[in-house]
């Protein structure tokens, strides 16, 4: 049964604490998703039902959902307001973590600086885009494309993305200045030119491979440069791609994505179809 929670610790405004879902709470081990960019905690709920065994955390990021009064947006925000919510409400303080697109990134920053409560880690969608798109015209292409894709009939998308169950933007959400922080987040580098600093936890990396008509592959070259950032945490750190599989494959096969999910937290070999990097 899930049970939604916006909280408010004493003597602290509720804008320092991420509102959250939470599925089994009386299963043993906790997993925190990490939502993907202009998305919120809803679109685990494909997924979800196929992790009965596990505790589910499913929040909001700043800036996006119920969470949208949190800003600015930042990775480092993120992490830290992620931090505190497993602290508090995982089971033994720590989780293993699931994050998309966005949320790969934020998972990344997550691990590095607060190793104490990231047990393992499944991410997918690592898709770095060139420095320049920080600025210029860069956040005024995300933010119009965001609007171009709003415009598309949701049925004719679908079949683009192999029947992927995509789901559209809040428009009302997408400003400029979240545009500007999501660029931030996911081009190459940062003012040191560094990608991510290593980080300790276990981590499977996976590369959708699976474009055509919709540019919806990932950058396989992506998932390595961080597979082997992350070796340098944990040697167990491992990339794989998928050739079926599109960016949102959490909705375009949800059933594999938490199998494939629980077979990594389970120390079990990934479903068929898996090609490693």
């Amino acid at each position: 049964m899930a049970s939604e929670h916006q909280q408010k610790a004493a003597g602290e405004e509720p804008s320092t604490r991420l509102p959250f879902s939470e599925q089994n709470p009386n299963a043993t081990s906790t997993i925190l998703f990490i939502h993907g960019a202009f998305m919120d905690r809803a679109d685990w709920d494909l997924i979800a039902p196929h992790l009965p065994s596990y505790h589910l955390l499913l929040p909001d990021l700043p800036s996006h959902g119920q969470a949208s009064h949190i800003t600015p947006f930042s990775k480092q925000l993120s992490a830290q307001l992620l931090a505190d919510l497993i602290k508090d409400h995982a089971h033994g303080g720590k989780a293993h973590i699931i994050g998309l697109s966005l949320g790969a990134f934020v998972a990344v920053e997550l691990a590095s600086i607060y190793p104490d409560v990231v047990d393992e880690m499944f991410i997918s969608g690592l898709k770095v885009m060139p420095d320049s798109l920080r600025t210029g015209i860069g956040p005024y292409g995300l933010w119009v494309s965001q609007r171009i894709e709003s415009s598309i009939p949701l049925p004719l998308i679908r079949w683009a993305m192999d029947g992927a169950d995509v789901r559209r933007a809040d428009l009302s959400r997408v400003s400029m200045s979240l545009c500007r922080a999501m660029l931030t987040t996911v081009t190459a580098g940062d003012s040191k030119g560094e990608w991510a600093q290593p980080w300790l936890a276990r981590t499977c990396i996976i590369s959708a491979g699976k474009s055509g008509i919709v540019p919806s592959a990932d950058h396989p070259e992506d998932a390595v440069k961080y597979r082997d950032i992350g070796r340098r945490g944990n040697g167990e750190t491992v990339a794989f791609t998928h050739p079926l599989m599109r960016h949102p494959w959490n909705r375009q096969d949800p059933e594999l994505f938490a199998k494939a999910a629980k077979c990594w937290f389970e120390r079990q070999p990934l479903p068929e179809g898996f090609v490693e990097l």
